[in-house]
């Protein structure tokens, strides 16, 4: 590790990079900057229908979404902070729940949502919309991106250059 580190500061003095070079950089790789659409939900996962509707009847009385999480959800992970999953975007969830999350309004809750884990009460809190990010919101990031792959590619070059020049004998 101190190796690894000596020579990433070595190397890291031998790079220059222009502003030309981050643009390119950014343009080549602009997919890495931008932001997908995501929301942010909770749920309620119980094991059968009777105890979703059960759970829904309890939330349209009134209760707390946050309390039903944590005394009924068997999602043990999100139940300690009320069912809260934060955000995530498509392709992070099983497809029933990320296809019901995505369609529900801020603040709207779904109805029984079937997964392979069970049956979900779904409330989304918040959206993002996607965003695709500018070079000038993006510069100082995309310059320390291209800094950490071209430091990485220069040391592979370097450790190779030396496995070559070194006079090694096995016993």
């Amino acid at each position: 590790l101190e190796i690894e580190l000596l020579l990433r500061k070595i190397v890291r003095n031998q790079i220059e990079i222009t502003d030309k070079d981050v643009r390119e950089y950014y343009t080549e790789n602009q997919y890495l900057f931008n932001t997908p659409e995501q929301v942010e939900a909770r749920h309620i996962l119980v094991e059968t229908l009777d105890e979703a509707e059960k759970v829904i009847q309890m939330l349209d009385e009134g209760q707390d979404f946050s309390e039903l999480a944590k005394e009924y959800s068997i999602d043990t992970a999100s139940a300690k902070q009320g069912g809260n999953l934060g955000f995530f975007q498509r392709g992070e969830m099983v497809a029933e729940f990320e296809e019901a999350a995505f369609n529900l309004a801020i603040g709207s809750r779904s109805a029984p949502v079937e997964t392979m884990h069970g049956f979900h009460i779904i409330e989304v809190l918040d959206r993002r919309e996607a965003h695709e990010a500018t070079f000038d919101e993006v510069k100082e990031a995309a310059e320390e991106k291209l800094l950490e792959k071209l430091v990485y590619e220069k040391m592979e070059e370097q450790i190779n250059r030396l496995r070559e020049e070194a006079d090694i004998k096995y016993q």
